[in-house]
């Protein structure tokens, strides 16, 4: 070219241009680099045939830069190179023009080479989208590109005067540095700007998130037990906030009483204003025998409701239509609720809700009494005549229960074979009272006899709350079964026991023991009446089959060969058959057969695995080895009962159900006690004197 390459320039040229590139000016949706300050100074000062050259050591240098920082990776350094491309389109068109010296005089000329620039970067932009596989949106990339060209031929005449005055010194060159600082504390200003505005951007988004999913809580919520007017204000004033609508009005047809609620202001509902959105939404509750319909409509100044906000409504109205359904539904079955559906007495839940009231009530002055039943014989009567039958006995000893306690108290079916009555007693008549009650609960045939045994509890002088009394009454009731005559159940137990005491004195002691602690550990996992005594029984029998065990093998002072072991393995099978001999005993029987089971699937003689064993087994085998633990043995000494206790936890979950080693802990700890057992107390007379007794005294709160 014309022009000759002044090296000094070209260097001051190049650091002015790696300063402004690091410049980035938001522009619309990019950013523009105030590059014309320096790009046109180039074009007047350097050679125009090498200026794209230097535009791509300046961007090089300023990448590098930005790389040494660590802000950008490597291969940026590369794809600096195609950015200087712009530069071709006005050096091309100096040097086309023979590379004149520029002065005031050329500013068409200059003119022509700005253009050629936006040509060539709008052409090289292009192309090098489609070489990196986009296909642009010429529109749009024009728009874009018309932001940066603006702001560009702003520049141009600034970078264009600063080469001019350069005539009088090089140092002129460095005037565009003020206003690459100017723009560089803009640009800065600009963007921290920017990123505040993103900011609360999403805190807007998240509140907004966190807002609609409080109301899909809250619709969640609806399932819990709500009055229906309650319901429905909170489905009005939450769609409302959730959307921030000004006002609302909630319409319901179909039930007793028509619904109408508002919310915000009631103008707005009349009369919405100019540009005001309005949103109605249709609500359904099911119902019997029609469903109940309405709308939910909002209004809301300023912008339509989107499709977000129609979804998140939606989904409120049918959460609130089911949540309400299941209230009219609850509304409708709350008798039957607290109603047994075979007998037609009040079940446990109304039997909890009736001894509330009347321990709240002024029972000082009317005492209650809590008379709990449980049924002797009936799972035998059950298992011959089936269940069918069954359930017509316990439908007609209900109904003579009722009517026996009808004058002074309520009748109540707990379950199973257990009822109950809760009287107002006054202390005269009370052996006939409980008398007449028990004998509503007895029916004979011939191959049948079905009796009640029963516990009594006097409030409030015995119990200050509906648990303490059903608890008291249960043990009570319990120790009254336990101290009755034999039934058949009990005179074939006892001719086994008298076997096993023949065979073994050591055995009816240790069978007592055992049966003793695995009543306490079964009543504190809550099992009750005919459970108990099948577990009972079960533990006072679990060694029945040892009776056909040599006395050799039982008697051994040391450890047992494999063969005597096979006899050992053999004790409970033979105790199953002994046991299914008598009908009224096969349910214990099934019990001693799994008694030596372990939890890990290891034990004998089925080898039965976790909850594949029978509870009650599973806490015989428990009190069994806690047991044989503390007491001599031929081939041992007995253990503390620390250190038997410390042998069931380290087995808990290997030989013993983890669950029923802690509930014997618990039930054998220093402050636990176990049930009375007292036989004089169970009968009416004692009953009835010892309640008499407590009438005679003023009630005080009673202590657990």
């Amino acid at each position: 070219g014309a022009r000759p390459l002044q090296p000094a320039a070209a260097g001051l040229l190049v650091a002015l241009y790696v300063l402004v590139a690091r410049v980035e000016f938001p522009v619309g949706t990019g950013h523009v680099l105030p590059t014309q300050l320096v790009l046109v100074p180039m074009l007047v000062l350097l050679p125009p045939a090498v200026v794209p050259g230097v535009v791509a050591a300046g961007l090089i240098a300023a990448t590098a830069v930005d790389w040494a920082l660590g802000r950008v990776p490597a291969r940026r350094l590369v794809s600096a190179v195609p950015d200087a491309w712009h530069a071709l389109g006005a050096a091309a068109v100096l040097v086309a023009a023979g590379s004149p010296a520029i002065d005031f005089h050329a500013v068409p000329l200059m003119a022509g080479a700005f253009a050629a620039c936006c040509v060539a970067d709008f052409v090289s932009s292009l192309l090098r989208m489609r070489l990196a596989g986009i296909v642009p949106d010429i529109t749009v990339q024009a728009r874009v590109m018309l932001s940066v060209w603006a702001v560009d031929a702003c520049l141009a005449p600034l970078g264009f005067a600063v080469a001019v005055l350069t005539d009088h010194g090089l140092g002129a060159v460095l005037l565009v540095v003020p206003l690459a600082l100017l723009l560089w504390l803009l640009a800065r200003d600009r963007h921290r700007r920017i990123e505040q505005a993103h900011h609360r951007l999403k805190l807007l988004e998240h509140e907004r998130g966190r807002l609609q999913a409080a109301v899909r809580r809250l619709g969640d919520a609806f399932a819990a037990k709500l009055e229906l007017d309650a319901l429905l204000e909170i489905l009005l004033h939450g769609a409302i906030h959730s959307v921030d609508a000004a006002a609302g009005r909630l319409e319901l047809d179909g039930l007793a009483t028509p619904v109408r609620l508002d919310a915000g202001t009631h103008e707005r509902l009349r009369t919405p204003s100019a540009g005001a959105a309005t949103l109605t939404l249709p609500v359904v509750i099911a119902a019997d025998p029609e469903p109940v319909t309405g709308t939910l409509r909002l209004v809301r100044d300023g912008r339509d409701f989107d499709a977000a906000e129609l979804g998140l409504l939606e989904e409120l109205t049918t959460k609130a239509g089911h949540a309400a359904s299941e209230i009219l539904a609850n509304q409708a079955l709350r008798d039957q609720a607290v109603t047994d559906a075979l007998t037609g007495l009040g079940n446990r839940r109304r039997l909890a809700a009736d001894l509330a009231t009347t321990l709240e009530s002024d029972v000082a002055r009317a005492p209650a009494l809590l008379l709990l039943f449980d049924l002797d014989g009936f799972k035998a009567y059950n298992d011959t005549f089936g269940h069918l039958a069954g359930d017509q006995l316990l439908t007609r000893l209900g109904a003579k229960l009722a009517e026996a306690v009808a004058a002074h108290g309520t009748a109540y079916r707990l379950g199973g074979d257990e009822f109950c009555a809760l009287l107002r007693v006054d202390g005269e008549d009370l052996d006939d009272l409980i008398a007449r009650a028990g004998a509503a609960l007895t029916d004979t045939g011939k191959q049948f006899a079905v009796r009640a045994s029963f516990g009594a509890v006097l409030m409030p002088h015995e119990a200050d709350s509906p648990d303490h009394a059903l608890q008291l009454a249960d043990e009570r009731m319990y120790a009254h079964k336990r101290g009755r005559a034999a039934g058949p159940r009990d005179q074939a137990r006892d001719v086994l026991l008298r076997t096993m005491h023949a065979k073994q004195p050591e055995l009816n002691d240790h069978s007592s023991e055992v049966a003793q602690l695995a009543v306490r550990v079964a009543r504190h996992l809550g099992l009750t009446g005919e459970q108990l005594d099948e577990i009972a029984r079960a533990a006072e029998l679990h060694d029945v089959g040892k009776v056909g065990i040599p006395d050799a093998i039982l008697n051994k002072s040391g450890p047992l060969d494999p063969t005597e072991w096979e006899f050992m393995y053999q004790h409970t099978i033979l105790g199953e058959r002994i046991l299914n001999a008598a009908p009224a005993l096969r349910p214990v029987a099934r019990l001693v057969r799994a008694s030596h089971e372990r939890w890990d699937g290891t034990g004998y003689p089925d080898r039965l695995a976790g909850e594949d064993i029978p509870l009650g087994a599973r806490i015989v085998a428990v009190c069994d080895a806690y047991e044989a633990m503390t007491a001599d043995r031929p081939y041992r000494k007995a253990l503390t009962e620390h250190a038997a206790r410390e042998q069931l936890s380290t087995n808990a979950g290997t030989q013993f159900d983890p669950a029923v080693v802690a509930a014997f802990l618990i039930a054998l700890a220093p402050d636990q006690t176990a049930p009375g057992d007292d036989a004089d107390r169970t009968a009416i007379d004692t009953t009835a004197a010892h309640i008499r007794a407590l009438l005679s005294r003023p009630a005080v709160a009673a202590i657990r």
